[in-house]
């Protein structure tokens, strides 16, 4: 392996760690204050005050650079899949904050989203084949992102749980997909020396929608674990960026069949492991034998029957 490809892959690691704890300490933070709620503008502006949180939002911030960098010195195949180990940071952070041992069925879950997820970043990567975008099509991508946000939003909205987070979620990958084909777009006019092909607004659309991902990944944190939150996000980004390649900009025709099935095979693995590191997650115990031996330290009163019981014990 040569010096910039461990550069590279240096780089990539960092990256998914930061940005791994960095959900982590946004989830924390929100959760305390918000958990299972709708965060309205007034909480969301609170966050901003709140040092874990930005502790988190930094890592996040920093996180993104490098893997950005990492892009620079190796290919999207080799360094897309180091940035979904992401997953499996928070997974095992969370575990190790909440002092519970990773179940078999997590384990296997986290396997599927990783596998999944990195099969169909690495072969959309590759057959990605974006030439340019003409104003009408601009439009049709801004319009096809906006109905999604809205239908997203509003499941999200009306949801509870594991629906609202996986809403929310999808809402931010949804945002992020749409400004990976702006970027990738930009990037092939600059390369090319191409100026007239420079995508001026939907690259001002996508700086505009990234307040939009915030909010929406803060909606998912406030009803979801953080590893559930990261996987969503890392999976529908992607699937967004192909999707509208595929849709929009006519990349359906110049892809092979067996590179379509093994994407879908991808996406369904990942989903799959997505769904089933959710209901992980949903069904271990909580926190609230915890929070009752907290509350009999702090000398809360007995109730008659934990009186009559100890009472009982003394006899």
């Amino acid at each position: 392996m040569g010096t910039l490809l461990w550069l590279a892959f240096v780089l990539a690691l960092a990256g998914a760690t930061l940005n791994g704890l960095g959900a982590l300490w946004q989830n924390s933070a929100v959760r305390d204050k918000q958990n299972g709620k709708l965060v309205r503008l007034a909480a969301l502006l609170d966050l901003l005050r709140n040092p874990r949180w930005l502790m988190g939002q930094s890592a996040v911030i920093v996180g993104s650079v490098l893997h950005f960098g990492a892009l620079a010195f190796a290919p999207v195949t080799v360094i897309q899949p180091i940035g979904v180990l992401a997953i499996a940071v928070t997974t095992v952070a969370t575990a190790r904050r909440e002092r519970t041992k990773l179940t078999i069925g997590t384990l296997l879950s986290l396997v599927a989203v990783v596998l999944g997820v990195g099969g169909f970043t690495s072969l959309a990567a590759t057959n990605a084949q974006v030439t340019s975008v003409s104003d009408a099509t601009a439009v049709l991508i801004a319009v096809i992102v906006g109905l999604l946000l809205m239908v997203l939003g509003l499941i999200g909205s009306v949801g509870h749980g594991l629906v609202r987070c996986l809403a929310f979620a999808a809402g931010g990958g949804v945002v992020f997909g749409f400004a990976s084909v702006v970027v990738r777009l930009a990037a092939l006019a600059v390369e090319r020396g191409n100026l007239t092909d420079f995508p001026t607004g939907s690259l001002i659309g996508a700086i505009l929608s990234i307040p939009v991902a915030v909010w929406f990944i803060q909606q998912a944190h406030a009803s979801g674990p953080p590893n559930v939150v990261v996987a969503a996000l890392t999976l529908v980004d992607p699937v967004v960026a192909i999707g509208i390649g595929y849709v929009a900009l006519g990349e359906g025709a110049k892809t092979s069949t067996l590179a379509t099935f093994s994407e879908a095979a991808c996406f369904l693995l990942a989903a799959a492991g997505i769904v089933l590191l959710s209901k992980s997650q949903h069904l271990k115990p909580s926190a609230e034998p915890q929070a009752a031996g907290k509350a009999e330290d702090a000398g809360e009163p007995e109730s008659p029957r934990e009186r009559e019981e100890t009472h009982s014990r003394g006899r």
